[in-house]
């Protein structure tokens, strides 16, 4: 039987559309721990606009006033050894007060000359008139909703933080810092997660990379009517685009991050080509200085009688 943990609730089964209770009689399927949070207050979500400076979206907002947080997981038991089994599924939405700020200043080293998200992300306004891809920089306010077991994020973008119209959408950003569009609002993602039943990797379905090869075969098993639909949908989008699909790469400003450094590479190289300008020069004069030495000169230091 699935295991609500902290206190039974029939509105938690009804928000996840009964999918603890469909999980738990599918062959194979144990363990599936539904966890149930309280309700967040009222002022907590006011506490957490008024510290980020802008407007949680209605139905996320309605979500936390249900319940702040959810996490379902769901273990797969091993044929070969019944007492191992493989924790395979896993659906979560943070907490209000793990709906942090992804910051534009954290940096990827701990080095002094450091790359921060901001310079992988230095495309002027001009470059991105139509602003339809979030930016780690000032331009939009990410929020991470869920760490997706550190091979991505689910961000809460707003895609203009200056503008007044406080437009929110759901985008998964890959470990290479590319942005994927995932739903338009937190209604829309919430049933994709449960229609994918928390499987490995299921945002990938939604980037041009795709499933892994792992993760297809969990589908095959658990979902393989979602499968199908996504990969329908990615020859869809695939007959709209180039034969090629070219993954742009991280663009990163190195003029800008090591600036320090590549001064002072500047000018060591300068002081090296001096030096072996001058000892060039110099070799060239000593050369010089023997050749216009005759020969008869040499000799006529000698005696006219070497015998003597």
């Amino acid at each position: 039987m699935a295991t609500i943990q902290n206190h039974s609730s029939e509105l938690i089964q009804c928000l996840t559309l009964g999918v603890a209770t469909t999980l738990e009689k599918r062959p194979g399927i144990s363990d599936v721990k539904l966890s149930d949070y309280e309700a967040a207050d009222r002022s907590t979500l006011i506490g957490w606009e008024q510290k980020n400076c802008c407007v949680m979206p209605s139905d996320l907002k309605n979500f936390y006033q249900t319940t702040n947080g959810l996490l379902l997981t769901w273990k797969v038991s091993n044929f070969n050894d019944s007492e191992s089994k493989l924790a395979i599924g896993r659906m979560e939405i943070n907490p209000v007060a793990g709906l942090r700020k992804i910051s534009s200043s954290a940096s990827t080293e701990s080095i002094l000359n450091k790359i921060s998200l901001a310079d992988a992300d230095y495309h002027t306004d001009s470059e991105d008139d139509e602003g339809n891809t979030p930016h780690f920089d000032s331009r939009s306010k990410l929020f991470e909703v869920d760490g997706c077991g550190g091979m991505g994020k689910v961000c809460l973008a707003y895609l203009h933080a200056s503008s007044s119209s406080q437009r929110s959408e759901f985008w998964f950003v890959d470990r290479a810092l590319q942005w994927w569009f995932i739903a338009a609002d937190f209604t829309t993602y919430f049933r994709l997660m449960l229609m994918h039943l928390g499987l490995p990797h299921w945002q990938y379905a939604f980037t041009a990379i795709g499933l892994p090869q792992k993760s297809k075969q969990w589908f095959n098993l658990y979902a393989p009517v979602r499968l199908k639909l996504n990969e329908q949908n990615n020859r869809d989008k695939s007959s709209l685009m180039p034969d090629e699909i070219v993954v742009s790469p991280v663009k990163v400003d190195f003029s800008r991050v090591f600036r320090g450094k590549l001064a002072a590479e500047k000018r060591q190289q300068k002081s090296n080509s001096s030096n072996q300008s001058s000892s060039t020069t110099s070799k060239k004069k000593s050369l010089q200085n023997l050749s216009s030495r005759s020969v008869p000169s040499l000799r006529s230091n000698r005696s006219s009688k070497p015998w003597t």
